[in-house]
């Protein structure tokens, strides 16, 4: 008897859960970057494509890019322009794979850091 009180009060609680909780006060951000990937491979933009679940599952309840396409050749180059919101030859990361690091101009903040800023959680943990 007792386990199922506790059981029972158990349920309730995670079922009232996301009532008690509250609105929040900033919008969730999950930002999910698939890359080197074309509309010509993928079946959510090419009936022929490659069958991706996930991705597919994303899209139909998120935001995708229809008509963006890279500024370069190589996923770095173009991560960097994405992730600094700067043209990657004018601040030196046009290279794929370079032996040198390339020392980011100053006063240049990339997006993470803006969101951080805001008290949001940011890694690239992959």
């Amino acid at each position: 008897m007792k386990t199922t009180r506790l059981t029972l009060f158990f349920a309730l609680l995670l079922v009232a859960a996301p009532f008690l909780a509250g609105a929040a006060d900033r919008p969730n951000v999950l930002w999910i970057m698939s890359e080197d990937n074309s509309t010509h491979y993928l079946k959510l933009y090419n009936e022929n494509g490659a069958t991706t679940p996930n991705i597919e599952a994303l899209a139909a309840h998120g935001l995708t890019f229809n008509h963006a396409f890279s500024n370069a050749p190589v996923c770095s180059v173009a991560r960097t322009t994405l992730i600094t919101s700067c043209y990657a030859p004018r601040i030196g990361t046009q290279f794929h794979r370079r032996s040198v690091s390339a020392t980011m101009p100053e006063g240049l903040r990339m997006f993470p850091a803006y969101l951080r800023d805001a008290g949001y959680y940011t890694t690239n943990n992959s």
